[in-house]
């Protein structure tokens, strides 16, 4: 039972973390990079990389190039907060 509250737990923290860092690039004019998101989330650079890379899978962050790392919220992204393109 421990285990299941653990997890929970980290899913909501992990969901703050995506609405913080995805609200900012948004609200930002231009790209962003990867320390940027590093300051903002207090984390290690490569945790940061990691969390910047799941949301690049999953289709919320564009980038285009690979170093250093330029990232655009894509329109998937944007419809989360409902921001007209």
């Amino acid at each position: 039972m421990k285990q299941q509250k653990f997890s929970t737990k980290q899913a909501v923290k992990q969901g703050e973390r995506m609405v913080l860092v995805l609200k900012k690039i948004i609200q930002k004019s231009g790209r962003t990079s990867l320390k940027e998101v590093t300051e903002w989330m207090e984390i290690s650079p490569r945790n940061a990389n990691v969390f910047v890379n799941q949301l690049l899978a999953e289709g919320y962050l564009e980038t285009n190039s690979k170093s250093p790392m330029s990232l655009k919220a894509t329109e998937k992204a944007k419809q989360l907060f409902e921001v007209q393109p």
